[in-house]
């Protein structure tokens, strides 16, 4: 009977504080683990989205320098460039120097064959002009979500977006605008946190959100929006609320 009652009493032995310690120790590194491989995944999503913007400035001086005109402003691509015999790609533009469009609207003409002439030209990757208006199709997607469209903007004013901190007297020139509308405007929701348009913005420009090259769009202004004002992003509100615009080639 003793021997019985001994085993039935061993039997029932939870584990020992050593052994507790053991699992929370294991648990801490496996939650220290995730945590940290998720940093190091939104590190390098910011790096390599960063990468794309100077590629794409890169991409377009070549072709400036191939073609003596700018990717989408070409009066004659389907007699100069290779492979560019249906639209949008043989889409001629008008010689203006100006990739023509309206970031406040669906992307149309000079919008789309910019980045089709690139392609065309073998300067960029990541686009498939033939699936129309999507990222990875007409337009190419941003490596940390969403994507890109191209237009001149005359400056002088805030630049076209429905709502948000995009500065004011903005300077004439191309942008790129990265937000999460492929056949629309630069929308007003956004998808980028705060911190993470302000390590875009601070990698390629100053890191303020309403002056510069690199500008905040998205939420409105405030609390609970992309920037608190034209000087600091709110990146204490974890929210998407954010969408750039991105002064190149001037």
């Amino acid at each position: 009977m003793v021997n019985k009652l001994c085993t039935g009493r061993r039997s029932e032995a939870g584990f020992t504080l050593v052994e507790l310690a053991v699992v929370m120790i294991i648990i801490g590194l496996l939650i220290g683990g995730v945590l940290k491989g998720q940093q190091l995944i939104a590190n390098a999503q910011v790096a390599a989205t960063v990468a794309q913007v100077k590629g794409f400035d890169a991409a377009t001086t070549t072709f400036r320098d191939m073609y003596a005109s700018l990717p989408g402003d070409i009066v004659n691509p389907g007699g100069r460039l290779p492979n560019c015999t249906g639209a949008p790609c043989n889409t001629a533009g008008n010689g203006d120097s100006r990739v023509n469009g309206d970031f406040s609207n669906a992307p149309a003409g000079e919008e789309i064959s910019f980045w089709a002439h690139l392609n065309s030209a073998d300067l960029i990757s990541g686009v498939d002009p033939s699936l129309n208006a999507v990222w990875g199709g007409q337009f190419p997607a941003g490596r940390i979500g969403g994507g890109f469209h191209v237009a001149y903007f005359v400056g002088g004013a805030t630049l076209p977006s429905p709502s948000g901190q995009v500065g004011a007297n903005i300077r004439a020139g191309h942008y790129l605008a990265l937000h999460n509308v492929p056949n629309g405007g630069v929308d007003a929701i956004g998808f980028l946190d705060a911190n993470q348009a302000f390590r875009i913005d601070s990698k390629l420009d100053d890191g303020v959100p309403g002056s510069g090259s690199v500008l905040a769009a998205g939420a409105a202004a405030g609390a609970n929006g992309c920037a608190a004002n034209a000087t600091t992003y709110n990146e204490d509100f974890a929210a998407a609320t954010c969408n750039l615009y991105l002064r190149f080639q001037n």
